[in-house]
């Protein structure tokens, strides 16, 4: 009798659990929609064909379009997210962990060889040449109380909300996000305090690159043709002299259909992305640019072998997910670092690797590059995982790379044993580059509160 009651018992959870399944394919909505608690599109069902099976896509995507479309799935990420506030650490505790959706490396590789101080191709373009030019949606509670603003300007506020639109064939806007006037202010505000703590010469660049899924409307349907955001204009005109905030959108536009900007499956953008945006970067400081074709690569589904030029691999056939992995030109190597001087090793680039293949990947709180080169200056890097492919592309600029990212899983207070202010007086800094993806919530309250603190503790 107990063995009949356990099967139909056991019968019976199958039977549910097929039904809530059947329900989710057949009632659940099909198509790309937004989700407003994470500021991003949810996955629609992925379109069949032989292109996107053979390659794995089609699974990859089908798979987020489950655990995108799962019933009562807002109510269910929003008790998560209280539930999880409940237990949270301090943020001054000991933990320097990582965001498990941002996590790319599972645990320490191996140490990495010396690199080389000789290139691999004799017909290499000379990096080091570009050194002659060098010189030697959020809470509307998100703006800072004016008290609190600072003392050098008056605060001034941004003229209405901002937005992120995709544009249709017709050309007509769809809107994505909507960023509250106060968020554009409060950030603005940031920008300017870090611009404080710089030099006569020092400037601030700041960046709000999207993510995959959301250029993935432009390439893979007929319906978009292009994206736009208002955010840089909103917030410009409250800059101090020397910030400079730039539009990820329009920095990009010219390359759509050129270049394979992002991946299919990962919400990274591809390095070629990166490093587009560096050579804008360098271009408004009036530096020559230093082209993604002048390095060789490795693919990332190959085994460690021979770089080959950029021109090569135009003649190869690979998917769209596949990274291409830069090969240093210098003997540069990146650190680990706490408590403004201890290091630990780490890499500038992995072999084999995928995207975590540029510094081995996103941690924190803190990460040191000596590039090898000699300018006389120093960056710093504060942001999200779209930050380490930057980082070794704009390394011909600069002889040491400070960067940092503010969010809970990412900085500890105790670990880093000093202010972001007291980092860049420690190296340096000549310039900062903020650097956010749209994942990353930058115009969140809890964000911007982290940022403007750990300036200054």
């Amino acid at each position: 009798m107990k063995k009949k009651a356990a099967f139909l018992l056991s019968y019976l959870c199958l039977l549910s659990l097929f039904c809530i399944g059947a329900a989710e394919l057949l009632l659940v909505d099909k198509s790309e929609r937004v989700s407003e608690s994470e500021k991003r599109l949810l996955q629609g069902f992925p379109a069949l064909s032989a292109e996107s099976v053979l390659s794995g896509r089609f699974m990859g995507e089908f798979e987020t379009f489950l655990s995108d479309g799962f019933f009562f799935r807002e109510e269910s990420s929003d008790f998560n997210a209280r539930l999880l506030g409940l237990f949270a650490l301090p943020d001054d505790g000991p933990e320097t962990g990582v965001v498990a959706e941002d996590r790319l490396w599972e645990e320490p590789a191996e140490e990495q060889e010396p690199l080389s101080d000789e290139t691999t191709d004799e017909g290499m373009p000379a990096l080091a040449d570009t050194q002659a030019a060098l010189p030697t949606e959020a809470p509307e509670n998100a703006v800072l109380p004016p008290e609190e603003t600072s003392a050098a300007q008056p605060l001034r506020t941004a003229e209405h909300d901002g937005s992120l639109w995709l544009t249709t064939a017709d050309g007509g806007r769809e809107v994505l996000f909507t960023y509250p006037a106060a968020s554009l202010t409060n950030m603005a505000d940031i920008l300017n305090r870090f611009r404080a703590e710089l030099g006569a010469d020092g400037q601030v660049f700041f960046l709000n690159p999207q993510v995959s899924e959301v250029y993935r409307n432009i390439v893979k349907k007929d319906r978009y043709v292009g994206w736009g955001s208002d955010v840089a204009d909103l917030m410009q005109p409250l800059a101090d002299e020397g910030v400079t905030i730039l539009d990820a959108c329009e920095l990009l536009t010219p390359y759509i259909g050129q270049e394979n900007l992002y991946p299919m499956a990962d919400y990274h953008w591809h390095p070629i992305s990166a490093s587009l945006t560096v050579d804008a970067l360098m271009s408004l400081q009036g530096f020559p640019a230093v082209d993604y074709g002048q390095y060789r690569y490795h693919l990332s589904t190959m085994p460690y072998n021979k770089a080959v030029t950029r021109e090569t691999l135009s003649g190869m056939r690979y998917g769209r997910d596949v990274i291409e992995i830069m090969e240093p030109v210098t003997p540069a190597h990146s650190y680990f670092l706490d408590h403004l001087t201890n290091r630990r090793d780490g890499f500038f680039i992995k072999f084999p690797a995928g995207y975590d293949a540029y510094l081995g990947g996103h941690f924190g709180p803190w990460r040191l590059i000596e590039t090898g080169f000699h300018t006389g200056r120093t960056a710093l890097f504060v942001g999200d995982c779209f930050t380490p492919p930057m980082m070794t592309y704009i390394a011909p600029y600069y002889d040491q790379i400070i960067s940092t990212d503010v969010r809970r899983l990412f900085y500890s207070q105790k670990d880093a044993g000093g202010s972001i202010a007291d980092y860049m007086a420690a190296y340096g800094v000549d310039d900062v580059y903020i650097v956010y993806s749209t994942n990353s919530m930058v115009w969140d309250n809890d964000l911007q509160t982290k940022l403007r603190t750990y300036l200054y503790e």
